[in-house]
């Protein structure tokens, strides 16, 4: 039978663990040869309990640069996203176009290659 707590209603208590013992976990989790759910299992918690620290713990991606400091540097940065996407769209359309264009079938007028 399972001990019963003192309010009587079976529940275990809630665990608590402190920030370094989270970032080991995160760092674990980080390494290639297992999976979040396997290092979970290890450790006796819930893979989303994982999850969760990762999103505080782990580190950020850093090719991004850094956050703008000032409300014109973030609407500077919004400026020049928005005509990066503008370019990138335009590249797209004509990717497509060529794509398109050289995956034609050669008209009837074409001379056939003889083998």
């Amino acid at each position: 039978m399972n001990p019963i707590d003192r309010q009587g209603s079976g529940a275990k208590p809630r665990r608590s663990y402190d920030e370094t013992y989270k970032r080991h976990a995160v760092e674990l989790t980080m390494q290639r040869d297992r999976t979040v759910k396997a290092v979970a299992k290890e450790l006796g918690l819930p893979a989303w309990q994982l999850y969760d620290w990762r999103k505080q713990y782990a580190p950020r991606a850093t090719g991004l640069g850094p956050e703008p400091q000032t409300l014109e540097d973030a609407q500077k940065e919004v400026v020049r996203l928005r005509a990066e996407v503008v370019r990138m769209r335009e590249r797209e359309i004509v990717l497509k176009k060529s794509l398109g264009i050289l995956s034609e079938a050669p008209e009837s007028g074409m001379p056939r290659s003889r083998r």
